[in-house]
């Protein structure tokens, strides 16, 4: 309803993953159920302190941030989502670094990456990025019927985790930041 038509390019492995994606809207943590239905969304802690939200957030599965209980998940062999930015980048260019956390999770866990990357079919433009990233946020919040058309989701390759915390979480980014090129 949120974003009309849905289309996933790409295929996961079986088993647990941690699926790693970009973070261009808020309608992006109901898509990763696109990917793989029982996946868990880790989510910022402050979603947790409103009642309503937090009501729904426990209903869909979603889990507060939180490295320990994350690799619990993927070592009970469930599948788990994260948005690497840890922030909402409303034009989804992929300037936003990545933070180490999701490399760590799947190190832990012992459980492949896997980039995926949300291509929405329409966003006001550029001139959005005059404001805030919250004025932004706000904007597109507001006016999601006018930019209603629908999002591809592509999948990438599973990414082993072992290695340099750091340069792994370059090499995430630039998986999922890849992924672009082909929307």
């Amino acid at each position: 309803m949120l974003v009309g038509d849905v289309k996933v390019i790409g295929t996961l492995p079986s088993g647990p993953v941690l699926l790693c994606g970009n973070h261009v809207n808020y309608r992006d943590v109901f898509l990763f159920g696109m990917v793989r239905s029982s996946a868990r969304l880790l989510v910022h802690p402050l979603v947790f302190t409103f009642p309503f939200l937090k009501k729904h957030a426990l209903r869909w599965g979603f889990v507060q941030v939180s490295i320990e209980d994350a690799v619990a998940l993927l070592k009970k062999g469930e599948t788990v989502a994260i948005c690497p930015t840890g922030l909402v980048e409303a034009l989804g260019e992929g300037e936003l670094p990545f933070k180490t956390g999701a490399v760590r999770i799947a190190q832990q866990a012992g459980v492949p990456m896997v980039p995926v990357y949300f291509h929405y079919g329409n966003y006001p433009g550029r001139w959005v990025t005059a404001f805030s990233i919250t004025v932004q946020n706000m904007i597109l919040f507001c006016l999601w019927p006018f930019y209603r058309r629908g999002v591809t989701i592509f999948v990438g390759a599973p990414m082993d985790p072992a290695g340099d915390i750091k340069a792994r979480t370059r090499e995430l980014k630039a998986a999922v930041v890849e992924l672009k090129a082909r929307a």
